[in-house]
């Protein structure tokens, strides 16, 4: 569907006429979007996304987290407004594309089931569902989080680093290029632990894309 198609569509929806679309984050009325054009311009894009490499594993953040960002990922994890997590999976969409990623299974970070009770979902599996529908990719299986975890906003950088020790177990052999999917980068202390399970299942690449980073 071109652009003039959707915008024609999304205009003369009934719904839309009943119950018109808005701006997740300033309110303002769009044809069908949940983030408007003005604050999509506002998300601060990062120069350089590729964070490190080592070996056949490649780090990125694609967006710094402040302002639009980190107002729309608090709105997905915090006020459970699941319909934007198609908006934030299409960032990840075009950047894997204008990046050329060969990959041929997608995943998320995991959680585990208490966790995902309290929150009521995974954005991380969300957001990767959008991608694996976009790309005709199988959502990886055997990604685990095997040990109960405290929530690592308030501890310092070593207690990061212990609290997600071991944390995560890959259950099956891969082949094939991965892309794991993550919201925030912040120490990269969950990035090591999950690529550094899943490197024991695999020789291929290993991409981990967090959609935003924190940056001091």
């Amino acid at each position: 569907m071109t652009s003039l198609a959707k915008h024609l569509a999304n205009k003369f929806n009934p719904l839309n006429l009943l119950l018109p679309s808005h701006c997740l984050i300033c309110g303002k009325n769009t044809d069908g979007e949940n983030l408007c054009s003005d604050c999509k311009e506002k998300i601060r894009y990062l120069e350089y996304p590729l964070i490190e490499h080592k070996k056949n594993i490649y780090f990125y953040a694609i967006t710094e987290y402040k302002g639009t960002m980190e107002k729309s990922i608090k709105i997905l994890k915090f006020r459970k407004r699941k319909i934007i997590a198609k908006d934030l999976a299409n960032i990840i969409i075009d950047f894997v594309s204008k990046e050329k990623m060969q990959f041929e299974h997608i995943g998320f970070v995991p959680m585990t089931p208490p966790e995902t009770r309290e929150r009521g979902f995974n954005q991380t599996y969300l957001m990767a569902k959008e991608i694996s529908k976009a790309n005709k990719i199988p959502i990886l299986n055997g990604l685990k989080k095997t040990k109960e975890t405290k929530k690592q906003v308030g501890l310092n950088k070593r207690e990061r680093k212990e609290n997600l020790k071991s944390a995560f177990k890959m259950t099956d052999k891969i082949e094939g290029n991965i892309v794991i999917i993550d919201d925030v980068y912040t120490t990269g202390n969950t990035a090591a632990e999950i690529t550094k399970a899943i490197a024991r299942k695999t020789k291929s690449n290993i991409y981990f894309i967090a959609l935003a980073r924190k940056i001091n």
